[in-house]
């Protein structure tokens, strides 16, 4: 978002409708659910003295304030990018909770200290998709080779999104590779007598890459009533599942074809 006049001594409208729709904005791009979003822009409006009223999805945030003096001020967001950040949706929503601490400028302030702060390098990312893929197999009923087999799925899977977060790649394609590398990588191990069977080792590398989190938002914002943004989620999750399981499918049927033992 541009940034703001420099003299914010006299607050006006748009000062206010700017900052409530870069809270919204951020919500959005941060994984958060669509009536958390409306509420926290509802809220900083409200706080200022400012009827609002703002209608969010996962493409878009639509906020309409009335002014003091009668007059409407609308603004709407396009969000072109989204991801999965917990810790920025918590600070954010701490941060509108204790808005009445803060000057308008101390706001938005700690808002820009928030969206500027990087998101876990990539050796955090590696370490914890290791964690998790063996943790996974180990949970699945796998032996220890299983557990070692994850573990290097996993790590071609944090590759593979480190390189396609570069190259910004499309999200269905992204994941349709990932469950092709899934199954790769558990054959390579199979054939390498790492592991006695290849399913476990697939199921726990896939782990990694199933929509949980935007299944689970699709679910409460359908709760909720935001029925446009549940559906939307939900096939989302299901688009995520179809890819995997496609990608996972043509490697295997490649191997089957060629002879190689499952």
């Amino acid at each position: 978002m541009d940034n703001l006049r420099e003299d914010l001594t006299v607050i006006n409208e748009n000062d206010i409708l700017y900052l409530a729709s870069y809270v919204g904005k951020l919500i959005l791009e941060s994984g958060g659910e669509t009536y958390r979003a409306e509420d926290m822009v509802d809220k900083i409006c409200n706080h200022y003295g400012l009827e609002s009223n703002s209608f969010a999805v996962l493409s878009s945030i639509l906020t309409t304030i009335r002014g003091r003096e009668r007059r409407f001020f609308t603004n709407i967001e396009k969000i072109r990018m989204r991801t999965i950040n917990v810790e920025k949706i918590s600070k954010l929503s701490s941060l509108v909770r204790d808005i009445d601490s803060y000057t308008f400028k101390e706001f938005l302030e700690k808002v820009k200290e928030i969206d500027d702060e990087k998101a876990y390098g990539f050796l955090y990312v590696l370490l914890g998709n290791c964690i998790a893929a063996g943790a996974f197999a180990y949970y699945f009923g796998g032996n220890r080779g299983s557990c070692i087999a994850s573990v290097i799925g996993a790590i071609s899977i944090s590759f593979l999104g480190y390189f396609a977060a570069k190259l910004m790649i499309n999200k269905f394609f992204l994941n349709l590779v990932g469950g092709m590398v899934c199954s790769f990588s558990a054959y390579i191990c199979f054939l390498f007598g790492i592991i006695p069977e290849i399913s476990v080792t697939i199921i726990s590398t896939l782990m990694l890459l199933v929509p949980g989190i935007a299944f689970t938002n699709s679910i409460r914002d359908l709760i909720t009533g935001d029925l446009v943004s549940g559906i939307a989620r939900g096939v989302e999750a299901f688009m995520v599942g179809t890819a995997l399981a496609i990608g996972s499918g043509i490697t295997l049927s490649i191997i089957k074809t060629l002879g190689g033992l499952l």
